[in-house]
């Protein structure tokens, strides 16, 4: 169960990198830096389910949220898929860094998708594509929050034996 969590983890950074790299940041770079399938595949779902954060024009609190994602979350998802797939001790604190700012993000994130009102909105579906964005970071401070080698730790005479390096 603990490696498919890892997995899963692991997943969920990488499957991250694209929907960042060419949904998410069309909010604070030009339209004329994407494809226009991309473009299209983006008004489509904005006119299908109504996302209030992601139709024009944006509010500053969700472009905020949206550079950091871009300029300090997007480097993490490289590092963090590496980490939980190759089981590395070093991105306990990292990880939990992550998944506490992410955390805390959503709560305005969700707060507005739930009380929206607009014609044509349809919060529930919205909240579902939004769902993983909360349910992930809380998996991630579960499986690294409660010991300082969340995935193995070594036994100290192994180490110092081996001369094994401890991550």
């Amino acid at each position: 169960m603990s490696r498919f969590v890892e997995i899963a983890i692991a997943f969920f950074f990488i499957s991250h990198i694209p929907i960042t790299i060419f949904v998410d940041s069309q909010a604070v770079f030009s339209g004329e830096l994407y494809h226009a399938k991309i473009r299209e595949t983006t008004e489509w779902y904005l006119r299908t389910y109504g996302d209030p954060l992601m139709t024009p024009p944006y509010k500053p609190w969700f472009l905020s949220l949206v550079y950091s994602e871009v300029f300090v979350q997007l480097p993490f998802f490289f590092v963090g898929a590496y980490a939980f797939l190759a089981r590395r001790n070093w991105v306990r604190i990292p990880a939990l860094m992550y998944a506490s700012f992410v955390t805390a993000t959503m709560l305005p994130i969700f707060f507005e998708l739930w009380f929206h009102k607009a014609p044509g909105y349809k919060p529930a579906m919205v909240s579902a594509f939004y769902a993983p964005y909360l349910l992930f970071p809380l998996l991630i401070i579960a499986r690294t929050a409660f010991s300082a080698y969340p995935f193995k730790q070594p036994a100290l005479s192994d180490a110092w034996n081996n001369k094994q390096k401890w991550v």
